[in-house]
């Protein structure tokens, strides 16, 4: 009898939820939460409230809450969010890695391609996608002194992160990235506490969800990036500006990545988005990889790693010139007796940008980070 109720229960919450709830029409768990979620609006204060239980909303499978609408087209949505359920002590499973945000998903299996804009525990926000059905979940970590609130601009196949800035408005975050999402789509809320045994409430306010106005276009600008060779499911956006971003070096110890942009020079911690300073070139830049020859490396700007195990590079469209703005693909493969081994090449990001996007000092000196520049 009991497993009865227990299957009965997984039934129901895994069946949409008919009928009005705000701008959104249903809502439902999205895999096998341990326990039904639920969602609310209230019509008075425009808030709508979704409590998840779930394990994640990572790799290439999903648990969480859901509401959504069906769209189809460019989309630009934007809500204020809040944590409802008081932060789990420290040092539990969900302190870092509970989430939610603005979710658009091609279907609503927990293999779903997906992109979506989230509020971690940690206080950061992510932009998530995965590229496939099936496929494994990335995801862009962007930090930003204000959380208050996001927005998720989609056109074409590209996905753009918007956040708070010091004057209260929505502004581009970088670390826009490609993806394939076709129409009809569903979009709207999710929340997941990323517990098994835990339940996670979040507040949302304003929402928006509305095709993109006509005429729009890109949101401009650049993001300095970097990706770990050995951790490739993670970016983290180091600088956006609306201005051109050179990479200008590393500091040798790996731990800065030098850049100029606007007529102004900084440096920022190759790991982590908050940390962005204004600075000179650094004193002791770290050496420059000599450029391998472009005949015997794939690709363009071919970049060998310091430890000359490594090559970087990229490929984009075949009519269309390295230097002018294209769809972009960034590769790294082993070096083998001092030659690629294309065959086992892996791509890294997907992005929109040009030969210039792979400086010449793409690489960390200790080999294990790349630096590159994608345009919005």
């Amino acid at each position: 009898m009991k497993a009865f109720g227990c299957a009965v229960a997984a039934m129901i919450s895994t069946a949409a939820v008919a009928g009005p709830l705000g701008q959104l029409t249903e809502h439902r768990d999205i895999g096998r939460p341990a326990s039904p979620g639920e969602a609310s609006y209230d019509p008075g204060t425009g808030t709508y409230r979704i409590t998840a239980a779930g394990r994640n909303m990572w790799a290439d499978h999903d648990d969480f809450h859901f509401a959504w609408k069906r769209m189809s087209g460019d989309v630009v949505a934007d809500t204020r969010l809040d944590f409802v359920t008081p932060s789990p002590a420290p040092d539990a499973t969900g302190f870092l890695h509970r989430k939610g945000g603005i979710v658009l998903r091609q279907d609503l299996d927990p293999d779903s391609a997906y992109v979506d804009v989230l509020r971690m525990g940690n206080q950061q926000m992510s932009l998530q996608y995965r590229e496939v059905k099936g496929g494994q979940t990335r995801l862009i970590w962007v930090n930003t002194p204000r959380q208050g609130a996001v927005r998720l601009v989609k056109i074409g196949d590209y996905a753009y992160l918007s956040t708070l800035g010091a004057d209260g408005k929505l502004h581009p975050a970088g670390g826009s990235f490609k993806v394939h999402i076709t129409g009809p789509y569903y979009i709207g809320l999710g929340v997941c506490p990323h517990d098994e045994t835990a339940r996670e409430t979040m507040a949302f306010r304003a929402l928006h969800i509305g095709a993109v106005p006509r005429g729009a276009g890109r949101p401009g600008g650049e993001t300095l990036q970097t990706i770990n060779i050995a951790t490739v499911a993670e970016q983290t956006a180091l600088y956006h500006s609306g201005a051109p971003i050179a990479a200008a070096g590393w500091s040798p110890d790996s731990h800065w990545v030098y850049f100029r942009s606007g007529g102004e020079a900084g440096r920022a911690v190759a790991w982590d988005s908050g940390v962005v300073e204004r600075s000179g070139v650094p004193e002791r830049p770290a050496p420059v990889p000599k450029s391998p020859q472009s005949g015997t490396m794939p690709g363009m700007s071919a970049r060998l790693s310091p430890d000359g195990k490594w090559v970087a590079y990229l490929t984009g469209a075949v009519a269309r010139r390295p230097a002018a703005d294209q769809d972009l693909a960034l590769h790294v493969a082993p070096v083998v007796n001092g030659k690629p081994v294309a065959d086992k090449a892996a791509i890294l990001v997907k992005l929109w940008g040009n030969a210039a996007s792979l400086p010449a000092s793409a690489w960390s000196p200790d080999s294990k980070t790349l630096a590159f520049v994608s345009r919005d």
